[in-house]
């Protein structure tokens, strides 16, 4: 489902509309595994969640920074440092006047189901990875181009979004660099198969 290019707007700090809402319906895109959404925060706004849903998050500040506690993590989300949000771990967020960001949802089925195939046998242990994600990092900017291009595809009414042949042959590739780019606890593993088929 595709939908025109939209902006939520969050006006106040009482914590009521959060970048994961299932009820919010202003989105960029929704296409298979993959949710784009862009939120723009119009006033201080501190947000918890104890319960995030089957689906990592990733929150990439395009304006403004923000301050994260993910577990037992701390850190500021800013043009150069996104977050990612976790099933089972709580996190708290504390966004800044000013900020504005590309929300990229990532179903954990999805991912999880991905990452057994390349690997070629169950997982051990749920994935879980790093909460802080470099944007300067050259796997990231690459993993990064291929989100631009989903969302100049989406916003020109392009035909891949309308494909489902195609959009499922994205998801793989957009699934693929992620699960490479960002540090996770089968990153080892993953380095290890690629230096083998090399």
């Amino acid at each position: 489902m595709v939908s025109v290019l939209a902006t939520v707007q969050i006006a106040s700090d009482d914590g009521s509309a959060l970048p994961f809402d299932r009820l919010e319906p202003v989105y960029l895109a929704t296409a298979g595994a993959i949710g784009l959404y862009y939120f723009d925060y119009g006033t201080d706004a501190r947000m918890s969640s104890d319960e995030l849903g089957d689906f990592f998050l990733v929150q990439i500040p395009l304006s403004g920074t923000a301050r994260i506690t993910s577990g037992a993590e701390e850190f500021d989300s800013t043009m150069s440092v996104a977050s990612i949000l976790q099933p089972g771990r709580p996190a708290t967020m504390q966004w800044h006047e000013g900020q504005s960001q590309l929300i990229i949802r990532l179903a954990r089925r999805s991912l999880e189901e991905h990452l057994q195939e390349i690997l070629g046998s169950p997982l051990a242990e749920p994935l879980i990875f790093e909460p802080q994600m470099e944007l300067g990092s050259p796997a990231i900017r690459g993993w990064r181009d291929a989100v631009e291009l989903l969302e100049r595809e989406v916003s020109n009414h392009d035909p891949i979004t309308a494909d489902s042949a195609a959009m499922e042959e994205f998801d793989t590739i957009l699934l693929s660099q992620f699960l490479s780019a960002q540090p996770n606890n089968y990153s080892a593993r993953l380095r290890s198969l690629a230096q083998s088929l090399t």
